[in-house]
């Protein structure tokens, strides 16, 4: 009976399992390598086909999820306009504050050149009276005095529109808007003397509007005015002019003959974006719409191009025409191969644009999206990786045959040798195994050989014999292990509670100086990112100048005893008070330090407004001494000079200096008379009050005022606001001050923004001016008594208007930069549980 050795066994085996293979592989190789080349060609170009087309219906559908966002940015901008006041000074800013980019050729057919300029987004803001005559009306930004009577639409820019008796007939809230309307542009307007869209740069221009209007009604229902913003259809052509599937994705203006460009068309078909502008809608000199292209079409008209284009009835050029229309309005988009006018093939991805405001609301679509890419552009990719699959797979053909028959031959050597020299230490390890199985743990597996079976066998013994130890010396690690483990989370745990909730901010530092954790309070007071790993303390703290120009005092080298210092610091119109102190964290050549840093702003504040009080109730007291001594002697020489001017009444020129002399003691007499008041205050009697009402009252009093001067009042007052202790009298007295120096600021006119807002536990009551600003160096002054830069002032009414906040329990704040205005901010605590009320 035949019976192999192990020898034979692993060396056929091995060729069996090597050999076998390799002859297989060839063959399967020869036979289906070819299909597996044209299976992997057609999979990647389909592949890649798809992936364009998905690429290019998902920009179909970016581009037209931002011309949504875009019309309801439109639609909210009617509604702010209908908030504002209706003058044509507002409307006017209104208009000029709305500005979008516009990337467009200019020059000549020989010589264009690109510009991107900022343009009026809205042509014309017009204000209509119920009767149809426009009482306010904006053109190119600029105030028109040309106010036409609507109520016949003869009158209007095209002769035919009835926005304004659309509009009226609507209820409060609801708005009407109008398709694309403009001249129509013929081809030969564009064109002139060049020969394609491309080339003209000097024709002709589409100049049209979407007009978006809204009826303005009283509390009863009552039409007040119809509201008129009109588009400037250049900022939607702007969305699609530039688009193209090629790789430089966006160009001043497409190519038409290529099929490379995108094209918008409203809910009824019509063209409202396109290259050849002679395809987008428009009306003819008389005011009627121009009809659009047909099968009925003479051919002489579409030669000359004086018919725009509308999709549903484009059949005839492409039946996908009209498919993409009616897919668009179902709310689909897609990718379609359509041939153009022009006889370009191309595909064709489309996406709607959805949009429910006015009349749009029953369908929820606006228009749509195309973006078309040529075919050849569009397989490009795909035939270009086809035959980088055809030229690999024949190089791997080549060079695997190579490798087939270089592998056979070295599997039969390598099986050969191996076999030889695995099989005989085994069968010796095979032995002392056996001997082992049976009980002898003392056997002792001998093999002669010196490679790794042998160093297997000695290893083996090896193992037994410290197996047993290994283990007790690992339950017993693992327990230790354990036990530590949980003393550290307990100190962890401790060390970062302590860190993160105690008040003062902590900075750790390393001996170079760097920071290597920051607790969340020193994050919050100056203002610090989370911080991962190692940061420099020069990069970390680069926002904080101040602090780190006087670090280097409490770093220096060898230091190990404890530094501080107060530092103060400018942010934001506020001056921060920090105190900072350096710790050693350890001893030795691997020592750090800890960085501390205190926030005693308020503090400081508190101080500062303790001893400002204190010196004002010192001043009130001189000055009330001084007005009483001076007071009487006042009014006795205002007798006698009296009685003195009546005696000289043949001495004309004495009269006069005797005059002039008591209107002085007068105006002396009103200065004594204001350090009186100032000195005296009535007692602050609080009482639960509404803030807003008081302003409002204020307010009242000096809207007249602003209107004179020429001043635009804007008020924001929070609704529901609680009501807090206050002194309605001496309240309306400092918002009195603070109005009349704002005013007082704008001789020339201006704006003033008045707000009232509840911020935390406070209420801030804010009065901003457009003036002519206070300087940095007079801003710590202007509460200080006397101190005035205007002529004839006394000074005294900031100084009033901060005792009385002061006896409210709130404190004022003033910002300012010179030539950009001032804000004064009035903060008003608010009682506990007060914002519940």
């Amino acid at each position: 009976m035949f019976r192999p050795s192990l020898h034979k066994k692993v060396l056929g085996a091995f060729l069996v399992l090597a050999l076998v293979p390799l002859a297989l592989l060839t063959f399967y190789s020869s036979r289906h390598l070819s299909d597996l080349e044209h299976f992997l060609r057609d999979s990647a170009t389909q592949a890649l086909d798809a992936q364009a087309s998905r690429a290019l219906e998902l920009r179909a559908v970016m581009v037209a999820d931002e011309i949504s966002r875009f019309l309801v940015a439109v639609e909210a901008d009617l509604r702010d306009l209908a908030l504002l006041p209706r003058e044509p000074e507002a409307y006017l800013s209104f208009s000029l504050n709305h500005r979008q980019e516009i990337w467009f050729r200019a020059g000549t057919n020989a010589d264009p050149v690109e510009l991107r300029e900022q343009v009026l987004q809205y042509r014309e803001i017009a204000f209509i009276a119920p009767s149809g005559r426009e009482r306010i009306r904006i053109v190119g930004g600029g105030v028109s005095s040309d106010l036409r009577d609507l109520s016949s639409p003869a009158n209007t820019t095209y002769l035919t529109e009835d926005y304004f008796q659309q509009a009226s007939r609507l209820s409060a809230g609801a708005i009407h808007i109008t398709p694309v309307t403009g001249w129509h542009v013929s081809k030969t307007e564009q064109l002139g003397k060049a020969s394609s869209p491309l080339e003209a740069v000097e024709g002709v221009k589409y100049d049209g509007v979407i007009r978006f209007s809204a009826p303005l009604r009283d509390a009863g229902g009552r039409l007040e005015g119809v509201l008129v913003l009109s588009l400037d259809h250049r900022h939607l052509m702007e969305f699609t002019q530039h688009l193209t599937p090629t790789d430089e994705r966006f160009v001043v203006f497409p190519s038409y003959a290529s099929g490379n460009y995108a094209f918008l068309f409203d809910r009824e078909g019509w063209m409202i974006a396109h290259p050849k502008l002679w395809d987008i809608r428009g009306l003819d000199r008389q005011g009627r719409l121009v009809p659009p292209y047909s099968s009925d079409s003479p051919p002489e008209m579409v030669e000359q191009g004086i018919i725009p284009f509308n999709l549903l009835h484009a059949g005839f050029v492409h039946p996908n025409y009209p498919e993409v229309a009616k897919a668009v309005l179902s709310g689909r988009s897609g990718v379609m191969d359509v041939t153009n006018v022009g006889g370009s093939h191309k595909v064709m991805a489309y996406a709607p644009i959805r949009y429910s405001g006015g009349p749009f609301a029953d369908g929820g679509i606006f228009g749509g999206v195309t973006i078309g890419a040529e075919l050849s552009q569009f397989h490009r990719p795909a035939l270009a990786i086809s035959e980088v699959i055809r030229r690999e797979i024949t190089h791997f053909l080549s060079r695997s045959w190579l490798l087939i028959s270089l592998t056979a031959l070295m599997v039969f050597l390598a099986a050969w040798t191996l076999s030889r020299s695995i099989t005989r230490p085994l069968l010796q390890l095979i032995a002392g195994t056996k001997e082992m199985a049976r009980g002898h743990l003392d056997t002792q597996v001998v093999v002669s050989s010196h490679d790794e079976v042998g160093a297997l066998s000695r290893s083996f013994n090896a193992m037994a014999r410290e197996l047993e130890e290994r283990r007790q010396g690992l339950l017993q690690t693992l327990q230790d292990l354990r036990r530590s483990r949980r003393e550290i989370l307990r100190e962890r745990n401790f060390k970062e509670t302590v860190f993160e909730n105690i008040e003062t901010g902590i900075l750790t530092l390393d001996s170079e100086g760097s920071v290597t954790s920051s607790n969340g309070p020193a994050r919050r007071i100056l203002h610090l990112d989370p911080q991962e790993g190692t940061v420099p303390l020069e990069e970390l703290l680069r926002p904080w100048p101040e602090i780190l120009q006087v670090l280097p005092e409490g770093m220096g080298e060898g230091r190990e005893d404890v530094w501080s210092l107060y530092v103060q610091a400018d942010r934001e119109g506020r001056s921060l008070t920090f105190r900072l102190a350096l710790l050693p964290l350890a001893f030795g050549e691997e020592g750090g330090q800890i960085l501390t840093v205190e926030d005693l702003t308020e503090r400081v504040n508190m101080r500062h407004r303790m001893e400002r009080m204190n010196r004002l109730a010192s001043l009130g007291r001189m000055a009330a001494g001084i007005a009483h001594e001076v007071r009487n002697p006042l009014t006795g020489i205002s007798l006698l000079l009296d009685e003195l001017h009546d005696r000289l009444l043949q001495q004309p020129g004495d009269q006069n200096l005797i005059r002039r002399a008591l209107e002085e003691i007068e105006r002396l007499e009103t200065l004594v008379g204001e350090l009186l008041h100032f000195a005296s205050l009535p007692q602050t009697r609080l009482a639960p009050g509404d803030v807003g009402e008081v302003l409002e009252e204020t307010l009242f009093l000096f809207r007249k005022r602003c209107e004179k001067q020429g001043v635009v009042l804007q008020e924001e007052i929070a609704e529901g606001l609680p009501l807090i202790p206050i002194d309605g009298a001496k309240l309306k007295q400092a918002f009195l001050n603070l109005l009349t120096n704002a005013l007082e600021a704008m001789p020339r006119g201006g704006s003033l923004e008045v707000s009232v807002r509840l911020e935390r536990d406070e209420m801030r009551i804010s009065f901003r001016d457009t003036g002519e600003g206070i300087p940095a160096e007079r801003i710590p002054l202007v509460f200080e008594p006397f101190y005035t830069s205007k002529a004839g002032g006394t000074g005294l009414g900031l100084a009033v208007t901060h005792n009385i906040a002061s006896e409210h329990g709130g404190r004022i704040e003033v910002q300012s930069s010179p030539g950009e205005g001032a804000t004064f901010v009035l903060h008003l605590p608010l009682p506990p549980g007060a914002r519940n009320l």
